[in-house]
């Protein structure tokens, strides 16, 4: 029971931070106005741009593989 507990709650820290950095990217890496346009090209390259981006990317690709997983835990308890 721990072990399922901890893997359930590294999942929900997964979606929060996903959540927390597909929110704050467009605040501070690409701002809507004429400005953010034209800072992007800059901003983008920032280490702060670049861990929000690399959240956001890894993050998507945990949250998938957690539906595949746990698909495949239903089909094996149906079958």
């Amino acid at each position: 029971m721990k072990f399922i507990t901890s893997v359930i709650g590294g999942y929900v820290l997964w979606i929060i931070a996903h959540y927390v950095a597909a929110n704050v990217y467009p605040m501070l890496c690409a701002d809507l106005t004429l400005k953010g346009f034209l800072m992007s090209p800059f901003v983008v390259a920032t280490p702060h741009c670049t861990a929000l981006r690399w959240v956001i990317d890894s993050g998507g690709n945990v949250i998938t593989s957690m539906w595949v997983v746990l698909g495949a835990w239903c089909i094996s308890h149906i079958i």
